[in-house]
Parts: structure tokens; sequence; C-alpha cells
């Protein structure tokens, strides 16, 4: 008797394992197959990411061969830049602010708004 106990038992289980067994077998297929989708998603945005990065390179590399300078070039560039801002200063320097503002009255312009003086 309770040999027939255990047999009905194995066989209520057999019908149910193969039933959890299908269950597992789909969910494992559904999440590969999501799994697998990603990974080709990652790989499609990944050699997008490398094209737009490779089109931005070339057009920086055409900039750059077309405005290269040489370094004796950037030098004088350089030097004729501080010479000018040079002059700006002594010229900012040697012209006090009272020698502005009498520039700008004597020109008829008022020197705290700007505006012609009444006549």
């Amino acid at each position: 008797m309770a040999d027939d106990q255990r047999c009905s038992s194995i066989r209520l289980s057999g019908p149910l394992l193969k039933f959890v067994t299908v269950v597992f077998g789909i969910a494992a297929g559904y999440f590969l197959t999501i799994q697998s989708l990603k990974i080709e998603l990652a790989a499609k945005a990944e050699t997008a990411m490398v094209e737009t990065l490779d089109k931005k390179l070339a057009g920086f590399e055409v900039i750059l061969k077309q405005g290269v300078v040489n370094k004796e070039e950037f030098y004088r560039f350089s030097k004729d830049i501080e010479a000018r801002l040079t002059r700006i200063e002594f010229h900012l320097i040697n012209k006090s602010g009272d020698q502005i503002g009498d520039d700008q009255s004597s020109s008829g312009v008022h020197r705290s708004t700007g505006d012609q003086p009444d006549r």
C-alpha cells in the first residue's frame, strides 16, 4: 500500500515537473531573446557613435589642414598683437581721465549721460 501511494505521487509530480520545466524553458528563452536584442542594439548604437565621431574627426582634420599656421607665423602674429595692446595701454596711460572728460565736454557731449547739452 505504501508503494501505491509513492507511485501515485510520482505520477502526479511527473506532469507537474514537465509543466515547470516547460515554464522555465519559456522564461529562459524569453530572457535570452531580450538580452540578445539588447546586445544587438548596443552594438548598433556603438557603431552609430563611432561613425559620428569619425565624421567629426574628419571635419576637424579638414579644418586643421586648411587653417594650419607654422610656428614663425604664429610667433609673428602674437608679437603684432602684443605690440598693438602695448600701444593701446600706453595711449590710455598718457591720456588721463580729466583729458578724456575735457575732450567730451569740448565736443558738446554731456559727460555722465552722453547726451547733447540743452542750448
